[in-house]
């Protein structure tokens, strides 16, 4: 059951961005709670390519999944982030739109916040009494800045959709290309928020298996301006 400061159906959303922190954390969670792709989209702003996996491709898509037997809860996972704002706008109102017909309250973006503060966690909400329900159960707010990308648009204009919108970030350095401790640190916090009850056992895993692929990703060459503004946040 999810705790009280938030509406009847939350959706945790996480796309890629800095270190891949919030998009690793929405997988996670949605892997862990077993949840189930009900719809799919596409953006004609997304990299034109095409993922290959096992020798099967498939289009660069955005899921929705569920849980099976919750109807209060909702994970928004995806491949990539369109590459221009007017493509990261109009997915984001296709999306909100969705959320709105399921009767979604509030969405929960996860993302990155790159700095070096004691904090690791940070959170921002679109009203004030959300707001002050963060700070009492822990989490630090940032008082100033950007939240770049989908992670910051969807929750921007959640509520011209009638949903309140919350955005965890954790910390990280920007300089992983995979920084699984901060998506851990994200797990753990978004879990305790929402009352979900996400094993972390299997993270453990998930880095002994991720390292190589780190290693690798850290020694490409660095990405184009406008993949980096495509992975802000």
């Amino acid at each position: 059951m999810l705790k009280k400061i938030f509406g009847q159906c939350v959706c945790i959303g996480g796309m890629p961005g800095i270190g891949s922190v919030g998009k690793v954390a929405a997988d996670y969670i949605a892997s862990a709670l077993e949840c189930r792709t009900f719809q799919l989209m596409v953006s004609t702003g997304f990299p034109p390519e095409v993922p290959v996996e096992e020798g099967i491709a498939r289009a660069i898509q955005v899921e929705l999944k569920a849980p099976e037997g919750r109807d209060d809860l909702l994970l928004l996972c995806g491949d990539a982030q369109p590459l221009q704002p007017p493509h990261m706008y109009n997915l984001a109102g296709e999306i909100l739109k969705a959320l709105a017909s399921y009767d979604v309250t509030d969405i929960v973006t996860l993302a990155a916040y790159v700095g070096t503060s004691e904090d690791a966690v940070y959170a921002v909400a679109t009203d004030p009494v959300l707001a002050r329900a963060l700070e009492d159960e822990g989490f630090a707010l940032l008082r100033n800045g950007i939240v770049g990308g989908l992670n910051g648009i969807l929750v921007g204009l959640a509520p011209l959709y009638g949903i309140r919108g919350v955005c965890l970030m954790g910390k990280t350095d920007g300089e992983k290309a995979v920084d699984l401790s901060a998506a851990e640190g994200l797990i753990g916090a978004t879990s305790d928020l929402l009352g979900l009850d996400v094993p972390m056992e299997i993270l453990g895993w998930m880095r002994e298996e991720e390292e190589p692929k780190r290693d690798d990703l850290e020694r490409k060459p660095p990405r184009r301006e406008e993949d980096r503004h495509a992975g802000y946040g």
